[in-house]
């Protein structure tokens, strides 16, 4: 390929890739005003995030497989309309629609997606020769890192522009860039895999139907209550369902003869360690979603703010990302992946230990320069380099999607176990709050009055989106919907008097969570580093 197309495909690609990224981080500082503006708790409001990986999940092999047969550029042209679209629909949904809504057009969003990342990394892996493509894949993660560089900030920003209650201008912002894409894809030539071979649609659809009845099933896993959790039927069910299924995906793939889903990646061991890998990185890498409440709770900053500060954590990976292309030149992937692990290990225990104790700006930037390293090591070229040195050249598209999809199967699982860690410790929440309005208070009869306050479970659940900016107000408000008027008064001036109290005691108790939630994912990364070592190191 001529230089100057290969500067086009690189341009329009990581154009794509830009978007996508802008996406993913301007979502997380609005996070919790989303939920909030749709009156719905932490562990519904993570089905924004949960719904996207799992449509994405099922799109990803499915499109990518289109694109082998149709062609790369008609299956990006679609990716990129149909994002736009899902995007266009996320903003209306914050004038116009329900929470419900909100979620259909994010599953939208993830349609169009699941046709950008694995097209965009398997075209730009073959457009470049064999001694450059782990730069050219470098490039593409450090585009990655940029666009979560301003996602956060644009983010936050947007929200301080428009209001906390207007943020649907956030994804208004993909609108445009998708229309500048498609202009620019005029261009690009429609390149396929060489060989022409049946589609295979029964295989996506059963593989649609594993997919979503796992994913559905392990997001309602309360993995804090195990055994009560898996007996309901929002669990067990589903993962019958995946048990019956998988067998039948099994034998389908194994009949046709170009399945969606190859299972000889799954027989090769180098591939499936590989897979291995992205399971673990993707469950590791759902921690980056809870840094921006995470900064919020430690330097005691407004709700949506907090997206300034993951931009710290997206430069360092945007920086390390392209200095991984060039060492996988050099050294190979596997060097490079054990650097992201070691980097990504130290971290998260810095945020959790260090950064949970200290509660200080300085403290907060190490953590996230570290774990900002470490994703840019792991996330983007290393795997992607990986599979296009493993798999057939025909199956470039395939490969990746498959290795995307599994990487994604651990993002879809991790909030679930990642938000279990706030909720868990929310628990406390109230008794150690109790502690602080009892030592306020000197009457036996006020003490009897708060006594059934805090029995009150009720009264508590007005709590449950506080936020260490917002627990005093939240909290006075609880108390007057179940104190007698005459008290009130004298309640209200007790909690002003603890002000202080009240806010340390919500911020220890929630970095709790925090602290568990980034030692699990110090657990998993130090697993992926010790997987990453039964590769083959002939990558160079």
């Amino acid at each position: 390929m001529a230089n100057k197309n290969r500067t086009l495909v690189l341009i329009l690609f990581m154009l794509g890739i830009f978007m996508g990224a802008i996406d993913t981080g301007i979502v997380s500082p609005a996070r919790t005003l989303i939920q909030n503006s749709f009156q719905i708790n932490q562990s519904l409001g993570t089905w924004m995030i949960t719904l996207y990986t799992l449509v994405y999940a099922i799109s990803m092999p499915v499109v990518s497989k289109l694109g082998d047969k149709y062609g790369y550029k008609k299956a990006y042209v679609f990716g990129i309309t149909t994002f736009g679209i899902g995007s266009l629909l996320c903003g209306i949904s914050n004038f116009y629609g329900t929470f419900s809504f909100f979620l259909v057009a994010r599953a939208i969003q993830a349609i169009g997606a699941g046709g950008i990342m694995p097209i965009a990394n398997a075209v730009i892996g073959n457009s470049f020769p064999e001694e450059k493509r782990g730069t050219a894949l470098g490039l593409i993660g450090m585009i990655y890192g940029v666009g979560n560089i301003l996602g956060p900030t644009l983010g936050s920003s947007i929200i301080n522009i428009f209001g906390s209650s207007h943020w649907g201008w956030i994804f208004f912002i993909n609108v445009p860039i998708s229309l500048v894409i498609l202009l620019l894809s005029i261009k690009l030539e429609n390149s396929k895999a060489t060989v022409e071979k049946p589609m295979d649609f029964s295989g996506a659809i059963i593989l649609g139907g594993v997919i979503a009845s796992l994913m559905y099933g392990l997001t309602n896993l309360d993995f804090f209550d195990f055994i009560n959790s898996i007996k309901t039927t929002s669990v067990y069910i589903y993962l019958i369902i995946f048990v019956i299924l998988t067998p039948v995906l099994i034998f389908v793939e194994n009949k046709v003869e170009d399945p969606v889903l190859n299972i000889k990646y799954f027989k090769d061991s180098q591939m499936l360690i590989i897979l291995i890998l992205a399971f673990i990185i993707g469950c590791g890498m759902m921690g980056m979603i809870f840094i921006p409440q995470f900064s919020e709770n430690v330097l005691k900053l407004k709700a949506g703010t907090g997206g300034y500060l993951i931009t710290l954590l997206a430069l360092f990976s945007g920086v390390a990302a392209p200095i991984s292309g060039k060492l996988i030149d050099k050294k190979g992937a596997r060097f490079v992946l054990a650097l992201g692990f070691s980097f990504t290990v130290i971290g998260t225990l810095f945020l959790g230990f260090i950064t949970t104790k200290l509660l200080t700006f300085t403290s907060v930037f190490i953590g996230l320069a570290l774990m900002g390293l470490g994703v840019g090591f792991t996330m983007g070229a290393p795997l992607n380099y990986l599979v296009l040195e493993t798999v057939p050249k025909e199956e470039s598209a395939s490969g990746l999607a498959t290795m995307s999809l599994i990487r994604s199967l651990g993002l879809a699982i991790s909030p679930g176990i990642m938000i279990g860690f706030i909720v868990d410790s929310s628990k406390n929440l109230q008794p150690k709050l109790m502690e602080v309005l009892q030592s306020s208070f000197v009457s036996s009869m006020k003490n009897m009055q708060l006594n059934a306050f805090g029995s009150n479970s009720e009264a508590f659940k007005a709590l449950q989106n506080a936020d260490v900016t917002t627990i005093v107000d939240l909290l006075k408000k609880a108390l007057e919907s179940v104190l007698p008027p005459n008290v009130q008064p004298m309640v209200i001036q007790a909690i002003d008097s603890v002000s202080d109290k009240i806010i340390d005691t919500f911020q220890t108790v929630i970095n709790t969570g925090y602290k568990h939630m980034f030692m699990t994912a110090a657990i998993i990364s130090a697993v992926g580093f010790i997987a990453n070592l039964f590769l083959r190191n002939n990558t160079k």
